[in-house]
């Protein structure tokens, strides 16, 4: 889960008798800005494999946390996981930090026998809905949001004058939409706007000729740098071809007054709903025309989308997201009662 395991894990283990934490991601072998090697992967999930079957086998856990995958040698792992988790009679609890699950289950009989009689914590009413409209047998399905994270200073660096400064946090990929932006913003340099360009984190499969746009590539930044980031940024755009989840970077994005949008998601679907969010297609027109409307008015965007943040922030709160991640626990009888 990343980031949402930063903030989960620490839970967890303080309200629940907690006997191993088994990490689930592949070193980068000290490259701070490409993503893990197959290499790297494989070896991870074989060590996760073994470190399970021994904890399942030596401890015998009331319950297995696991914030399951989507797709690929991932969700294989997670599958075996799950069946050893059953084998040892454990409690089977699937954080599903995304919104693709549903839709491969439902194409996939073996998929939904190997997951089924699980406990679900889904990001949105509406991935709940497709989770139990999939045909996969469910002990309970949960929604539960990811919490919003700290809110940007009240006084950001201004922006120079009529320069839209656009950003980009998080993993530098196609499947993400990085090179639509890259596309976007290359058009309307070259249309003679002026627009500046400020990049973080790992480039994937994105190669470096498309990143000539970019005007200030920051490398991987640890979260306490994330809000020097976010001050020195007006907009945010996620043109995601994959079906996302609740991406943080959308919190963080309104959290910092940014003018945010991105490709509709399930797990998103209050964000939109309720016009926190401005939606795009994964083209780099459609990211093109929301930048252009940035230019001509970024103030009438930014506050409608904050009006409409308002009214939904209290339900992301990260303490209303805690006690409804402790009751979860607590109604599987789980929890250390305080």
């Amino acid at each position: 889960m990343g980031r949402a395991a930063e903030f989960f894990t620490p839970v967890l283990t303080g309200r629940c008798r907690v006997r191993a934490v088994i990490s689930l991601s592949a070193s980068r072998d000290g490259s701070d800005r490409l993503a893990a090697s197959w290499p790297a992967k494989a070896s991870a999930t074989v060590a996760a494999l073994a470190k399970a079957a021994r904890t399942l086998i030596g401890t015998a856990p009331s319950a297995v946390y696991l914030p399951v995958s989507q797709w690929g040698l991932p969700l294989l792992r997670d599958v075996l996981l799950v069946l050893l988790a059953k084998l040892a009679g454990s409690t089977t609890v699937l954080h599903l930090h995304g919104a693709q699950l549903p839709a491969r289950l439902a194409a996939s009989r073996t998929l939904r026998a190997s997951l089924g009689g699980c406990h679900w914590i889904v990001l949105s009413e509406e991935v709940a809905q497709q989770l139990r409209a999939c045909g996969c047998r469910t002990a309970s399905v949960t929604v539960l949001r990811n919490p919003a994270p700290p809110a940007a200073p009240p006084a950001p660096e201004p922006a120079p004058s009529r320069t839209l400064r656009v950003g980009w946090i998080g993993t530098m990929s196609r499947v993400k939409g990085f090179d639509l932006v890259c596309a976007a913003v290359d058009t309307l340099k070259r249309e003679g706007l002026e627009v500046e360009f400020r990049v973080a984190g790992m480039r994937h499969d994105v190669p470096l000729s498309r990143m000539a746009c970019v005007d200030d590539d920051l490398g991987v930044l640890d979260l306490s740098e994330a809000l020097s980031f976010w001050s020195k940024v007006d907009v945010f755009v996620l043109p995601a071809r994959w079906v996302e989840g609740l991406p943080f970077v959308l919190l963080e994005g309104l959290q910092a007054r940014c003018a945010v949008a991105a490709t509709p998601s399930p797990g998103s679907a209050e964000l939109f709903g309720q016009g926190c969010v401005e939606p795009v297609r994964a083209m780099a027109e459609s990211v093109a025309g929301f930048l252009k409307a940035c230019v001509d008015d970024i103030d009438d965007i930014r506050r409608r989308q904050q009006k409409a943040w308002e009214e939904l922030r209290p339900r992301y709160e990260p303490d209303r997201v805690t006690e409804e991640f402790v009751r979860f626990w607590q109604n599987l009888g789980l929890a250390r009662q305080r």
